[in-house]
């Protein structure tokens, strides 16, 4: 094949947004080629890159970047191989039957926002809209809203599975002189990655107090950003110890997650409000600090009698939102995570997030 003509940065952007757009639309074909074309575009820029010298063109992280996306093309062609006109069926080496899952964007999370989606996340999305302006507009969806005394997982479809993730981590050291860490979640294959979070930190101190959370479809554009509160680190156990989590996603204030028992260990229960609910966050296993968190709603919380460091009691609904198990394979281990089936993907990327961050806050640790 001739040698590409280099494409503008908006045509490329085009491009890259059409692969997986076309996933989502079942256009296999035509999503396989133009990812295709969006990584061989790639590639001539990082050629370019290195002979420019320009400084926003000609650094390491411009190229760091387009690696990842190259990296992230190619993968989503290996998952739409199968599903092609001209590929091997739709069953993997094993014999397995092949799913295919579309890498998530900015589509599902539209339409979870949408008052007429009756998702969690459009509720959310209403009474944050509804706090930022007073008197506020009467809208018809207002007298439909769920009453929070209706169990949340009455509202989730019964038919739709478990969303399963499966969580890996990398190390890479930036050129600044910090350390960068790189967390990925596959689908339930665990193949290939749906999501990225990359937190930094100085070589110096290894403390993260921050995380930027992606699609891989939308890469490097963050779809949550992540905030945690410091903590001192001259006590060796200080990654074991709670803090407060911020999200910021689509909505224009953040999702608080508070803990009962702020820098002590564990890190839960943890306690925030969506949709106008209240959830709480609780150890997943008691032996396992870096084991994913399990998710519960309740209505009411109180002080524990007697507790003098701020622990509480509540009367969390004992059926699981979100949980977690560890797979070890040889020496390694790794997490997997599940969401019960029906939360929406807005709802479900920032509980991921939520998880995702503390994780490789307490990875530090282990380093």
């Amino acid at each position: 094949m001739g040698k590409l003509e280099l494409m503008t940065r908006q045509h490329l952007e085009l491009l890259r947004s059409s692969a997986f757009e076309s996933e989502h639309a079942q256009l296999y074909d035509t999503s396989y080629l133009q990812h295709e074309a969006a990584a061989q575009a790639l590639e001539q820029e990082i050629e370019q890159s290195l002979a420019s010298i320009s400084p926003d063109e000609n650094s390491d992280e411009y190229r760091r970047i387009a690696r990842t996306q190259i990296t992230i093309h190619r993968e989503r062609q290996r998952a739409l191989r199968p599903h092609l006109e001209s590929g091997s069926g739709r069953e993997d080496e094993e014999g397995n039957e092949c799913v295919f899952v579309p890498a998530p964007n900015h589509w599902g999370a539209n339409g979870d926002l949408d008052e007429e989606s009756g998702s969690l996340s459009s509720v959310h999305n209403l009474l944050t809209w509804q706090a930022g302006y007073s008197p506020m507009t009467y809208t018809p969806m207002w007298d439909e809203l769920p009453s929070p005394d209706i169990p949340y997982y009455t509202m989730l479809d019964p038919t739709q599975p478990p969303m399963t993730y499966h969580l890996h981590r990398t190390r890479e050291w930036a050129t600044s002189g910090c350390r960068k860490f790189i967390y990925t979640a596959r689908e339930y294959s665990d193949r290939y990655s749906l999501y990225n979070l990359e937190a930094s930190s100085h070589r110096g101190d290894n403390q993260v107090t921050a995380a930027d959370f992606f699609r891989v479809a939308e890469y490097p554009q963050p779809c949550i950003s992540v905030l945690l509160s410091a903590i001192d680190k001259r006590d060796a156990k200080a990654a074991y110890k709670s803090r407060c989590i911020h999200l910021r996603g689509p909505f224009s204030t953040p999702i608080k997650e508070y803990p009962d028992r702020q820098q002590k260990i564990p890190w839960s229960p943890r306690r925030f409000t969506y949709g106008g609910r209240r959830f709480v966050w609780k150890p997943g296993d008691p032996h396992d600090d870096v084991m994913p968190e399990t998710l519960y709603e309740f209505q009411r919380d109180w002080a524990k009698p007697g507790s003098r460091s701020g622990k509480k009691m509540d009367d969390a609904r004992p059926i699981k939102l979100v949980w977690g198990e560890k797979k070890r394979k040889g020496k390694v281990e790794s997490y997997t995570i599940h969401f019960a089936g029906g939360i929406d993907q807005v709802f479900r990327e920032l509980l991921l997030a939520s998880q995702m961050a503390r994780q490789v806050v307490l990875f530090t640790a282990m380093e």
